[in-house]
């Protein structure tokens, strides 16, 4: 039996396709996993904790704000080892960076001036809440697909 072109290239086509969409299929995100959940929700309460010290002298709280670095440290670290999870790994990377205004740079300036005053501070945890909301968000998601709310609007 010869087929003709036309009909050859249809069958090509509707044998080739399944192979072509399996890549596609493929998990676009690290699988959820309720750990990191759960240690970033600890972490958010504990800067923002620290926030709230920062009126008074760093060095009263420095070995706090350091066993809390180390603690976000990991936590980057631990999203930047996860297959498929770029997007989270960038956002730890930028919630630390102490040339960024989130929680490393606040931190940074924090060392540098001795103290921080409230308006700063007010600002700067809604900043750094924000961020934190965005990366609980983009773990949320990889379980189910959640609205966010209002990220420029602080996230709630």
């Amino acid at each position: 039996m010869k087929l003709a072109p036309i009909a050859r290239a249809a069958l090509v086509l509707t044998l080739l396709t399944p192979l072509a969409v399996l890549p596609a299929c493929a998990p676009v995100s690290a699988p959820y996993n309720p750990g990191f959940q759960s240690n970033t929700v600890s972490l958010k309460t504990d800067v923002l904790a620290l926030l709230d010290k920062a009126g008074d002298r760093y060095s009263e709280h420095a070995g706090e704000a350091d066993a809390l670095t180390a603690r976000i440290d990991a936590a980057s670290t631990a999203a930047a080892s996860t297959p498929q999870n770029d997007l989270a790994a960038k956002q730890w990377a930028v919630l630390k960076d102490p040339n960024r205004a989130l929680y490393g740079g606040t931190i940074k300036l924090w060392q540098e001036k001795e103290t921080l005053g409230l308006a700063f501070r007010e600002e700067k945890k809604i900043q750094v809440r924000r961020a934190f909301d965005y990366i609980l968000c983009l773990e949320a998601n990889k379980q189910v697909a959640t609205s966010c709310g209002d990220m420029q609007g602080g996230g709630g």
